[in-house]
């Protein structure tokens, strides 16, 4: 729905394009959404600062030798982020596509790469699945789905609500292949039990001390 015209109008009207850096994103280079969204925002900028200085309002996230490392450095971009070409998008979550807006909104960033270090440090295929987080996820999602119980509702503390939103893409794209998958629902209001069918789990993001009480409940 990023699209939708009235949610760019919105956004628009909730900043000062003056005073605001933009992240033009894409790993191709190429995505005509990104590219569109960043030729409605840039000609708010230049009527703000004028076109010479508009540039250092952006900053572009890409691949090496895209037309967007191109265009931001034709366009005066603030800077360029030139991320490693071999990771797929789904997956780049903590690579620059996902570690400079992170970083920008305030998160701890070495806090977060510690994290994720630790857990993938429990992950290796030599850990019993039993033992292995991730492994023990994979093959209930995978036994589940065997099963019909294909629809697999995240649920999440209202802190990380946002990142329901990438594992939704993950799950759809990535399993999402020949006829087969899982369809991930994420940010739906929740329901009696009673209102859902035999095709549902659920899987429950808890952030301790958050205000978890409707979603406990």
């Amino acid at each position: 729905d990023s699209t939708v015209p009235a949610r760019i109008r919105a956004v628009a009207g909730e900043i000062d394009p003056a005073r605001t850096i933009l992240l033009v994103s894409s790993k191709s280079g190429g995505t005509v959404e990104t590219l569109s969204f960043y030729r409605y925002f840039r000609e708010l900028v230049d009527r703000s600062l004028g076109q010479e200085a508009a540039g250092r309002n952006f900053v572009a996230i890409t691949d090496a030798g895209t037309s967007l490392e191109a265009l931001g450095r034709a366009e005066g971009f603030r800077r360029v982020f030139l991320n490693p070409s071999g990771l797929g998008g789904r997956y780049s979550v903590l690579s620059y596509f996902g570690l400079v807006p992170a970083a920008l909104s305030g998160i701890d960033v070495a806090k977060l790469l510690d994290r994720a270090e630790c857990l993938g440090a429990g992950c290796p295929s030599c850990v019993p699945t039993g033992d292995n987080p991730g492994a023990w996820l994979g093959a209930a999602m995978g036994a589940f789905a065997q099963r019909g119980r294909d629809k697999l509702t995240l649920v999440t503390s209202p802190s990380i609500k946002s990142f329901g939103l990438w594992v939704e893409q993950l799950i759809a794209e990535s399993l999402g292949k020949q006829g087969k998958g899982i369809i991930p629902v994420a940010g739906e209001p929740m329901a009696p039990p009673g209102q859902y069918g035999d095709d549902r789990w659920f899987v429950y993001l808890r952030v301790q001390g958050d205000h978890n009480g409707p979603t406990d409940d």
